[in-house]
């Protein structure tokens, strides 16, 4: 039988797949001479990380039969406690010579101390010259003892740097500590290739987005740059490979999840006056067994510069390929991926395609939090490839604005994406107003009803109309039957119950009618405000507005020409039974 040996700089990694979820699919590419027989070729230093249950290996060629693939764990030894114990024993030498250097420096100090307290006038010349010899000796000896105590910690540095070079480079080597045999059976002698393909962990991919919006006058342009940020430390670099990224999850598995019982039953407390024991109203949880267990909550808690780039190259789009379940997105060319170490951390970053999409813009203000208008985009994805959650830089007109993140978009999908503070909208909340008065008498209960009213100014400063702008404003809802919301402004808005406005006597019941939006001037309409994934779609009807009708929320739909402005106005009431002291919770 042939022995081959083979390291991995002996052979070439062709190809690499990256998923999300901190897995990459590696094919590797070996060559080998064969003779005729068995041979045995042992490929070393593959990456620790390595699944051992993933690898799979296929000959290229008809001239031999791979029979068996052995794999072979990484070895364990000491040399991690070998690598301790030696630098703890060189810092140990060098505190010593360091003491010993203190010593030297304290008798220098010593010595020339008292050298200045010798004055002429208490000494003889004889005394003087033999204090001299003995000071020249003395100093001498420490010179010598100095220097040479100098050159014994250097020495010892360099050797702890050299042992620490050698710990890190045997770490290093740690990650590449996997070895597979491969035996082939060869019916002549001659060259051929083996290709070796495994899963390996951390190597993950995250999308980044910088989306690029032009407005002008009659068009919109939206620009998407879609880029993949990939991180992979597995211990092996990626060369020249042929890269590919999927958004599938390999380690998720096949195994279909399955319900247990949820078993409840009543909480035992103990009264201590009573002494004795009573069932509290409520319950426990428990899964699984027919003996409930107690239940353990758990609470999960979420975790500058613009990184966008401009670039006037033509970018090459990577090829999209639906699979049953995920999608795959073949990057042109070939790209270098280095693995990073423990130490250092570095994103590397490729393009998966620029698109350009459509989209219909709209202004939203909500004067009453910031007097502002603030543009956003409706944004369809006409491209054939899935946005995946990822962080957006968002630019207008070539200006950096926003941070965002954009969510999961399907092909054909819209998402909303927000550019920013419109500086040539002019919004004026006004202050508002507020009158009381009594009502009632001696045989009716008295109560006290208080109106307000809020008037809203938006002026159009652009050089273009504006075909959309949403105001929102709210008006109280109550939650106690004493307190009667009355809305005086508009007053024809569409609502199930008519104008009073009550979370205890609206349902939100769907079927009470579509609250559609009510014209109230030319350009200018009001309605209950709209969620955004709620937009209903031309003139279709629509239960929209069922929620901001419940939460008090209004919204005016306005059409404002250039140079012009509108006035939204809001009115309401809170009657109250006197003396009852009321106010926000």
């Amino acid at each position: 039988m042939k022995h081959i040996e083979l390291k991995t700089t002996e052979s070439k990694v062709h190809a690499v797949t990256v998923f999300q979820a901190d897995r990459a699919e590696v094919v590797r590419l070996c060559s080998v001479d064969l003779t005729a027989g068995q041979n045995e070729v042992e490929i070393s230093q593959l990456p620790t990380v390595l699944d051992e249950d993933s690898i799979r290996v296929d000959g290229i060629g008809g001239n031999a039969v791979i029979s068996d693939v052995i794999y072979h764990p990484p070895a364990s030894n000491d040399s991690d406690k070998k690598h301790e114990i030696a630098v703890k024993d060189l810092q140990k030498a060098k505190t010593a010579l360091e003491q010993q250097l203190e010593i030297c420096k304290k008798q220098a100090s010593i010595l020339e101390t008292y050298a200045g307290t010798l004055k002429g006038a208490d000494t003889t010349g004889t005394k003087m010259n033999e204090f001299l010899d003995i000071y020249s000796e003395r100093q001498a000896s420490i010179d010598v003892r100095t220097t040479d105590l100098n050159e014994q910690i250097q020495a010892v540095e360099e050797q702890i740097k050299k042992e620490r070079e050698i710990w890190n480079a045997d770490d290093e080597s740690k990650k590449r500590a996997v070895r597979i045999t491969v035996i082939v059976y060869a019916e002549k002698d001659g060259p051929a290739e083996i290709s070796l393909t495994y899963l390996v962990s951390n190597a993950s991919w995250t999308p980044l987005y910088d989306l690029r919006a032009a407005v002008g006058a009659e068009k919109t342009s939206i620009s998407l740059q879609y880029r993949a940020t990939i991180v992979q430390r597995t211990g092996e670099d990626w060369s020249d490979v042929k890269l590919t990224l999927s958004t599938a999850s390999p380690q998720l598995g096949s195994t279909i999840p399955t319900l247990q019982p949820l078993w409840i039953n009543a909480i035992v407390q103990y009264n201590r006056s009573m002494k004795r024991k009573s069932a509290g109203f409520g319950g426990s949880l428990s899964r699984g067994g027919a003996a409930p267990a107690p239940m353990m909550a758990m609470s999960l808690a979420p975790g500058s510069a613009a990184e966008g780039y401009s670039s006037a190259f033509v970018h090459q789009d990577a090829t999209a390929v639906e699979g049953a379940m995920s999608t795959s997105y073949i990057i042109e060319g070939l790209s270098t991926i280095p693995s990073d170490t423990d130490a250092t951390s570095q994103a590397h970053k490729v393009t998966v395609a620029v698109v350009d999409l459509t989209a219909d813009l709209e202004w939203i203000a909500v004067p009453k939090e910031q007097p502002s208008a603030f543009l956003r985009a409706r944004v369809k994805n006409t491209s054939p490839y899935l946005f995946l959650p990822g962080r957006a830089n968002i630019f207008l007109d070539d200006n950096f604005v926003a941070k965002s993140e954009i969510e999961h978009v399907s092909p054909n999908e819209t998402f909303n994406c927000s550019l920013g503070v419109d500086p040539q909208i002019k919004v004026t909340y006004h202050p508002r107003t507020k009158k009381s008065r009594l009502q009632g008498g001696l045989l009716s209960t008295r109560t006290t009803t208080n109106a307000s009213h809020q008037k809203i100014t938006v002026k159009n400063n652009r050089s273009a109309a504006i075909p959309r702008l949403l105001v929102r404003e709210q008006i109280p809802v109550s939650h106690d039957e004493r307190l009667k919301v009355t809305l005086i402004d508009p007053a024809n808005i569409e609502f199930p119950n008519r104008n009073t406005i009550s979370a205890g006597s609206f349902k939100g019941d769907k079927s009470a009618g579509v609250l559609k939006p009510v014209k109230l001037s030319k350009g200018v309409s009001v309605r209950w405000k709209v969620n955004d994934d709620d937009e209903p779609e031309g003139d279709a009807d629509s239960t929209a507005g069922v929620d901001g009708a419940r939460e008090g929320m209004i919204e005016w739909i306005c059409e404002i020409g250039s140079g012009q402005s509108t006035d939204l106005n809001l009115a309401w009431e809170v009657t109250a039974p006197s003396g009852l002291n009321w106010g926000p919770q």
